[in-house]
């Protein structure tokens, strides 16, 4: 290879790291640095949620993979019950969570990317909603801090007396919730007493 090419390679490698460092982690810890709601012409609506969470990277990422317990820490989550797992990689279970202060029972199947440190999941059966969701998790340079990027998809297939608008707050706050929930677990805190 000539002088000039790896040089254009080392250009393009330093461009590529630069890319990715562009994060600022000095910024204070926020369950909602970042959101966006984009509807979409079906009636779907697209959001993306950033998050900064002070608690290691890679514990974060353990604690939120850990889908058949997230009733024992995850905040307005009641009830998980196993269906299937294949490989550890992809996990079907039952959930029981509440919505607008109502129990909400689905079933929702979650695939697990350890090497690319992401956690998606789609919903088999629910009721009212048919949402789709992918989380990634970022460890900083440190270690010491995580950022997780969300892409949520929420589908809305009607048949109760919520407005959208609601049931998109309802997300976010949810949402907000569970980060704060696989936090929480992360540094050992048990989860809060649920409120009825």
């Amino acid at each position: 290879m000539t002088p000039v090419r790896w040089g254009v390679l080392v250009a393009l490698l330093l461009l590529g790291a630069c890319a990715r460092s562009d994060f600022d982690w000095a910024q204070g810890e926020d369950f909602l640095l970042e959101k966006t709601i984009t509807p979409q012409p079906d009636g779907s609506v697209e959001m993306h949620f950033v998050s900064l969470v002070n608690a290691p990277g890679d514990q974060l990422y353990k604690a939120f993979i850990d889908v058949e317990n997230h009733d024992q820490f995850i905040e307005g989550v009641t009830d998980v019950q196993p269906v299937s797992s294949v490989g550890g990689v992809t996990k079907v279970v039952d959930i029981t969570n509440k919505v607008m202060g109502r129990p909400n029972r689905a079933r929702i199947e979650w695939t697990i990317d350890r090497d690319r440190k992401t956690i998606g999941f789609r919903t088999l059966e629910a009721p009212f909603t048919d949402n789709s969701a992918e989380y990634h998790v970022d460890a900083s340079p440190d270690g010491a801090r995580a950022r997780i990027r969300t892409e949520y998809h929420l589908r809305d297939k009607g048949g109760h007396p919520f407005p959208l608008h609601l049931i998109q707050q309802e997300v976010i706050d949810g949402y907000v919730a569970a980060v704060r929930s696989v936090k929480r677990r992360t540094l050992g805190q048990p989860k809060p007493a649920e409120a009825d």
